[in-house]
């Protein structure tokens, strides 16, 4: 039986972290992966190297993305997984600090499953 596997985007190291830990704090043996950014994740869902092996780098359940990230941000990688991956094989949940009404509406229309506010803390 395969490990269900998260892929956190997010580009605050300390952040990406916190959400390890909640998650296999209420999954335990969750296998966590972690992209620094948009373009670690675009590459990791395109199986670029180093990411090119999906026995080490499994096809996440679901998928955590931050949307302000430098270079290529989560609109940008929700617009790359709708183009080549339609439908996307799994949930996409923003986990944003931004709660503008416009961010959640284009989050959601380019495929995202759900749009969370980033808690203030890990409870």
């Amino acid at each position: 039986m395969r490990i269900p596997t998260l892929l956190v985007i997010e580009d605050a190291r300390d952040q990406a972290m916190l959400v390890g830990v909640a998650a296999r704090r209420a999954h335990p043996g969750l296998d966590v992966r972690i992209a620094n950014d948009g373009l670690e994740g675009v590459a990791y869902f395109g199986r670029i190297p180093p990411f090119e092996s999906r026995d080490s780098y499994p096809t996440p359940d679901l998928v955590i993305l931050d949307l302000y990230m430098p270079e290529l941000d989560g609109f940008e990688v929700l617009e790359w997984l709708q183009e080549r991956l339609n439908p996307i094989p799994f949930p996409v949940v923003v986990l944003t600090s931004s709660m503008k009404p416009d961010d959640r509406d284009r989050a959601l229309a380019l495929g995202a499953t759900r749009v969370v506010k980033k808690p203030t803390d890990l409870d």
